[in-house]
């Protein structure tokens, strides 16, 4: 396979970008980090205007940076991870976005609650992967083997969402937030540990299982 940047990377990549900005709100929001800048005297606007300039900048950027070592060790591989890296991101911030935007409409951050909220988050995005990862990344042409790739990523991504269920109610509702730590961060540093497990088991299972050439 041929390994090229093109013009449909970088306008994806920004595209990608800019979703991101817009999830991200309700976690920054969850996280005091809205809060603290507020104290620093840096407004909502203000920091979106930043914010919608820095991110699509990084994701272009950082799949340049993939696109090069790709061209350099003559392997594909590194240029779909920077492309899943990109996809990865916009689907943490969807994740967390809604599993944020649950907690903060409901007020609810621990108990059963919490771990159906990320079931709901997780089959949202998992449909978003599923057509971005498919057409972008691996580059999956043709709809003769879509039914068999959709139910192959859905079962990789369901086997790796188990595990992170798991690891989030043994985290927010075993262990628990220490003293002095807000429930809400404690729901999201849980939520981190979920998204590494999820970016490499999920990349490796869709690169060797469902869209292997």
């Amino acid at each position: 396979m041929e390994i090229k940047y093109t013009k449909k990377d970088f306008w994806l990549a920004i595209l990608a970008g800019e979703v991101v900005v817009w999830l991200s709100l309700p976690t920054l929001k969850n996280i005091k980090v809205l809060e603290l800048l507020a104290k620093w005297g840096i407004g909502l606007k203000s920091f979106t205007a930043v914010w919608i300039f820095f991110i699509p900048a990084g994701a272009i950027l950082g799949l340049y940076l993939f696109y090069l070592i790709a061209k350099r060790k003559n392997k594909i591989g590194f240029l779909q991870m920077g492309k899943y890296g990109v996809i990865g991101v916009l689907n943490t911030f969807l994740n967390a976005g809604i599993y944020n935007f649950l907690i903060f409409i409901t007020n609810i951050a621990s108990g059963i609650t919490i771990d159906l909220f990320f079931i709901a988050a997780f089959i949202i995005t998992v449909t978003n992967s599923f057509f971005w990862n498919r057409h972008w990344t691996f580059e999956k042409i043709g709809t003769e083997t879509t039914n068999k790739d959709a139910f192959q990523f859905f079962f990789v991504s369901t086997v790796v969402a188990v595990i992170n269920i798991g690891i989030l109610h043994l985290i927010v509702n075993v262990i628990g937030a220490p003293m002095g730590i807000d429930l809400k961060i404690w729901a999201n540093i849980a939520l981190v540990f979920a998204i590494i497990i999820a970016f490499f088991g999920n990349f490796f299972g869709y690169k060797y299982i469902v869209f292997k050439k």
